[in-house]
């Protein structure tokens, strides 16, 4: 699987759902209302914020970085 797939994809998917689950597992510590679809906001919204920003700007740094 080449490079750039490997770091977009851990920042359009593997990101969102790290952030999620500890945002639901500090609303269940705090015992807090546990809503599925407020938490699909905040994965969706990580999830595009991967995509536009994080993944192509990682992406550049470690270009630049093997040259």
């Amino acid at each position: 699987m080449p490079k750039g797939l490997k770091i977009m994809l851990f920042w359009t998917l593997v990101f969102p759902i790290i952030i999620t689950i500890l945002r639901i597992s500090t609303d269940y510590i705090l015992s807090k209302d546990i809503e599925l679809v407020s938490y699909s906001a905040v994965f969706l919204g990580t999830a595009a914020g991967g995509l536009v920003f994080a993944g192509p700007l990682n992406y550049l740094i470690s270009k630049s970085k093997e040259e």
